[in-house]
Formats: C-alpha cells, sequence, structure tokens
C-alpha cells in the first residue's frame, strides 16, 4: 500500500494548486486508480507538522497548509506541497477561481499525457474533467464527453483576466509571510500572529 502521505502528493502535483480532501481523493482516483479514504486526511496536516518541528527538512516534502492571504494562517481545508512557492501556496481573493482554473487546465494536461502514451483516461478522469469543464464559461456544451484542449483554452482564457491581480495580491502576501518563521512558513501562522500584529495590508 502507498503511504497517504504519498497519495497525496500525488494528487497535488496533477492538480497543481492547493485543494479540499474531496478533490485530493477524486484526482488520486481519476490518475492512480485508488480512492484516497478522505477522513484519513483529517489528521495528517497536523502529522507533518508535528514532523516538521521535531526535525525540520528531515523529508523531501511535507503536507502542508495553503494559507490566507490577509492573516496568513491555515486556509480552512486546503492541502498544498511543501517545495511549492509561498506565492503558489497562498490563496488570495481570486484565490478560488483561479485555482480552479489551474486544476482544471492541469487535469486536462494529464488525459492528453495518457492519451500520447497510447493508453486510455480512466472513467474517473473523464468524470473529474466534466466536473471542471461545466463551471468553466465556454469549456463545455451539450451531454458528451468533455474535450481536454478546449477545456484548457477555455480556462486559460478567463485564468488571463485574473492573472495579474491574482499575482500581485500572492506576491504581496509572499513578502510578508517572509518574516514567519519556516514551520509558520509551511503550516500557518498562529490567529494572533505575525498579520495582526503588522495588519493586513503588511504596514
Amino acid at each position: 500500500m502507498i503511504p497517504v502521505r504519498e497519495q497525496v502528493h500525488q494528487a497535488l502535483t496533477v492538480l497543481g494548486a492547493g485543494a479540499a480532501p474531496k478533490l485530493i481523493s477524486a484526482a488520486h482516483e481519476a490518475f492512480f486508480a485508488d480512492t484516497i479514504v478522505t477522513t484519513r486526511l483529517a489528521s495528517l496536516r497536523r502529522d507533518e507538522e508535528r514532523s516538521f518541528a521535531a526535525q525540520a527538512y528531515a523529508r523531501p516534502y511535507y503536507i502542508c497548509a495553503a494559507l490566507t492571504h490577509d492573516r496568513l494562517t491555515p486556509a480552512r481545508g486546503l492541502l498544498a506541497l511543501s517545495t511549492w512557492p509561498l506565492e503558489q501556496r497562498i490563496v488570495g481573493p481570486l484565490g478560488p477561481r483561479t485555482e480552479f482554473l489551474t486544476q482544471a487546465v492541469r487535469v486536462a494536461e494529464q488525459i492528453q499525457r495518457i492519451q500520447v502514451t497510447g493508453e486510455q483516461p480512466s472513467d474517473a478522469a473523464w468524470r473529474l474533467l466534466h466536473r471542471f469543464a461545466q463551471n468553466v464559461p465556454g469549456a463545455h456544451e451539450g451531454f458528451g464527453a468533455a474535450d481536454p484542449e478546449r477545456v484548457i483554452r477555455a480556462a486559460t482564457t478567463e485564468s488571463e483576466v485574473h492573472a495579474a491581480d491574482d499575482a500581485e495580491q500572492r506576491q504581496a502576501a509572499a513578502q510578508r509571510a517572509r518574516e514567519l518563521t519556516d514551520t509558520q512558513k509551511l503550516f500557518g501562522a498562529p490567529a494572533l500572529g505575525l498579520a495582526d500584529r503588522t495588519g493586513t495590508d503588511g504596514s
């Protein structure tokens, strides 16, 4: 059996953005056959934080928290990878939408990679792509299977509308987050931490 932290790592690597347990489980089922029991993820981040606190950077990666842009506290229910840059792990006002679009593109690209090898994507992969396509304008019409290339085009087009503002918000938050301890950078500041002392605008 692959350890659950490795399963989560595999799924998040495909998705490319912070995700909730249900999406992580769906992505793992789609591309790695196994379904992750989401209840097993409830304590995973805490276990990872304890491991990091005991011996920092002993592992090549940690399952950590996505961070809120204003308080730099853990974003509720969202897991991320420690190997991602701070900007990628921060969720700003536009974050939920831009990360959804990123994930839509990444799922479509993963399906394309499978097709290039001559293999057939799983039914679960097509269902996951369909879920994304249904929520991206211009990505899908009718009742047939979603087209990966069309999903990529539609999601990329919308993402470009938000890209500059989203990047600016993430970069500003990441600059403040660099003043946190190494543990807090990965697992979030306490509720009354740096962000409250300095103000949410970084002043």
